[in-house]
């Protein structure tokens, strides 16, 4: 279906169209109501346009044109670009026979694709059309122009209705994916997803516009399409360049080229806002910048999802053929905008194919992740499941006990756990002295239910009120705050009849990878500064981060020596 959606406006033509043979540029010399004619030898008449932004951009519809197809249109068709003024000149053997002149203002009948229609005068007793284009903005007004023949109002003009439906047919498949990710953010709360979800957004955005869907769904003006059309062609880079970094770890791309991307797509996002601007001096820029300036942009992410590969992240080819799919597609764009092709077909085809593809490879990569997650979480629970089958629990609370943490201290170490906490309740002993032993075992339980709170946290009990929490990811200090604070809330909310706060101490000591530390003897330095937070007056927190320190090899101590001995002789 994607493909069959792809093909059609390559071969469903509205109608049979007159395409011009003679194209000129000229400077501007106004006559009484169009510009001058050009000089014969002007003319080039090999199918090409000339140039791409002249002061005038001419096009000749030859009698030759007119008795190849045997047509008698009614309407000069063209791509959507800025201009000052377009005069329909009809000509007959001895010259010009009358005029008509319009201006953008003028411009009210906006038909299937990127195209706008304007009724020709009477041509009756024409053998040939000449049509001066005012200060076009774009190569693609001349190149892409033809007369076409609406006999019934319900005629469809520019693109067929056919094709038109394809086009609707491909945004609804488009549409279906948004859905699944809504439901996918919903569950997972990963940033990028709602960065694919923009992207795609502004991808449909695009092709809405593109395809001149927009003018069935609302009426808008000439000038308001133009500025939507150049917005739409420069949103996508954003979200996806926002979606290549949330969707690769942070280590995966260097930090100075994560910086260069984020400079690039605001310098590149700013350029083509203020090209976008309708201020004369632009005029000659437009084409060209739209040309130039995504290339940096391309080239630095498609550069830093190489890197990503390079450092053994398999999920970034995804990225790289995304933004290759991109790429190829602005590309496209720009080879239509500079006036390259005369008419409709592969270049339209190759833009909305290039630019379904990254929508695509962007849905792929999306679940793609969801897939890995779903693995990487399976495998823990059944590890998990594996441990509990090895290893004792604590009848009381439910969760690991000492001899669990004894027995698999060395496999959490390696597994990423570098961080152990001893936690504490304060005063437990008053909770079951004045409220009895049975509160004081719902208050433990209590707080074995925080400990497990945290998905990359596992806790322990080793006896009485203490307990023992490994811990791994990152900001270690405040998610342990957070947990030892969360124990007071849980114990006030959970358990009845307490009357006073109940609070906790913990020690916390952070080993990086690499240390040597043992067991014992990282649970007596937390044991140490969980005594000082005792003594500092409870319901406190007090880290430690051990440093690794790497003694120098014997060769640089000899030569350290060498060197004070000089410095002493000297």
């Amino acid at each position: 279906m994607l493909l069959g959606a792809l093909l059609v406006p390559q071969t469903a033509a509205a109608a049979p169209a007159v395409r011009a043979s003679c194209f000129a540029a000229t400077g501007l010399v106004q006559t009484v109501d169009h510009p001058r004619l050009p000089a014969r030898a002007d003319w080039i008449c090999n199918g090409r346009n000339p140039q791409n932004t002249p002061q005038v951009s001419w096009v000749f519809f030859t009698p030759d044109d007119f008795a190849n197809k045997g047509l008698k249109p009614s309407h000069f068709v063209t791509d959507i670009a800025r201009f000052d003024r377009i005069s329909l000149i009809v000509m007959d053997a001895s010259g010009p026979l009358r005029s008509r002149t319009y201006s953008m203002e003028d411009v009210g009948h906006f038909v299937n694709g990127p195209k706008f229609a304007l009724p020709l005068p009477d041509m009756q007793g024409a053998t040939g059309l000449v049509v001066a284009i005012e200060k076009p903005w774009s190569g693609v007004i001349a190149s892409r122009a033809s007369l076409q023949v609406q006999q019934t109002p319900t005629d469809a003009l520019g693109w067929s209705d056919d094709a038109m439906l394809a086009i609707a047919l491909l945004l609804g498949m488009m549409l279906t994916p948004l859905l699944y990710h809504a439901v996918f953010h919903r569950i997972l709360r990963e940033g990028y997803v709602l960065w694919q979800i923009a992207s795609a957004t502004s991808i449909i955005a695009l092709i809405t516009i593109h395809s001149g869907l927009i003018h069935h769904l609302i009426g808008i003006g000439m000038e308001t399409t133009i500025q939507l059309s150049m917005l739409a062609l420069m949103v996508p880079m954003v979200f996806s360049s926002g979606f290549l970094l949330s969707y690769l770890e942070v280590e995966a791309i260097p930090e100075g080229m994560r910086k260069l991307l984020k400079s690039v797509v605001i310098a590149a996002g700013l350029t083509l806002t203020f090209i976008a601007l309708p201020l004369a001096f632009l005029r000659p820029l437009t084409a060209i910048a739209f040309l130039l300036i995504p290339i940096p942009l391309a080239a630095v992410a498609i550069a830093s999802a190489a890197m990503a590969i390079r450092s053994g992240r398999r999920i970034a080819w995804a990225q790289l053929c995304s933004w290759a799919a991109l790429s190829l597609a602005y590309l496209f764009n720009a080879v239509r905008g500079f006036g390259l092709v005369m008419g409709d077909g592969w270049v339209d085809v190759g833009f909305v194919g290039a630019i379904t593809l990254h929508v695509a490879v962007g849905v792929f990569a999306v679940l793609y992740r969801v897939d890995i997650m779903r693995k990487e979480r399976e495998r823990v629970n059944a590890r998990l499941d594996a441990l509990t089958n090895l290893i004792d629990l604590d009848p009381l609370t439910g969760i690991f006990n000492r001899r669990a943490f004894e027995q698999r201290f060395v496999e959490l170490r390696s597994d990423g756990f570098h961080a152990l906490a001893v936690v504490d309740l304060d005063h437990f002993k008053r909770i079951n002295d004045k409220f009895g032993h049975a509160t004081g075992d719902r208050v433990l339980q209590e707080v074995a239910a925080v400990l497990a709170g945290d998905k990359d946290a596992i806790g322990f009990r080793m006896g009485g009120e203490e307990f023992v929490v490994m811990m791994r990811g990152s900001q270690i200090q405040q998610r342990a705050e957070q947990l030892r604070r969360a124990i007071t809330i849980r114990i006030a909310n959970e358990v009845e009849g307490i009357d006073a706060p109940v609070t906790a101490s913990m020690g916390l000591i952070e080993s990086p990878p690499g240390g040597a530390s043992s067991m014992r003897q990282l649970y007596s330095h937390a044991d140490r500064l969980l005594y000082e937070a005792k003594y500092s007056g409870r319901n406190r927190l007090i880290s430690e981060r051990i440093q690794i320190f790497e003694p120098p090899s014997r060769e640089r101590r000899m030569k350290d020596r060498r060197n004070a001995d000089r410095r002493a002789e000297g």
